[in-house]
């Protein structure tokens, strides 16, 4: 695999970006719903939901901190985390488009998209490299 050490950087960023994302919600749901544009989503019954949410956003990002210590050992879990951030993105646009959602989490799940790619980038290196 080509360029490793920038790769396994990457993963050790895509880790911190999960983490970030996940303390945000657990611990600063206010000030993130605000700066998505949220701000007025926010209820009691949200929260539970919001908490999962984190704690898979926190599991994902573990699994991307494990990709970064070798990713050619850990190509299960970047094709996971591909399929991940798609999801994660066209959920979030699905949302918008069809129960007017706002579009601040739109926008910030562009950014997983951008991971996705260059996630199927290194997952496609790594099959041929077996």
């Amino acid at each position: 695999m080509k360029n490793s050490r920038a790769w396994r950087g990457f993963f050790q960023f895509s880790a911190i970006f999960n983490f970030t994302a996940a303390f945000a919600i657990l611990f600063a749901p206010e000030l993130l719903f605000k700066i998505l544009m949220m701000s007025d989503t926010l209820t009691i019954e949200a929260i539970p939901w919001m908490h999962q949410f984190a704690g898979l956003v926190l599991v994902f990002g573990v699994g991307y901190w494990l990709i970064s210590t070798n990713p050619l050992l850990h190509k299960d879990i970047v094709w996971m985390g591909c399929v991940g951030k798609i999801v994660v993105f066209s959920i979030a646009w699905l949302d918008i488009a069809l129960f007017n959602a706002p579009i601040g989490f739109g926008v910030l799940v562009i950014a997983d998209l951008i991971f996705a790619m260059f996630f199927a980038v290194v997952w496609r290196s790594t099959e041929t490299a077996v």
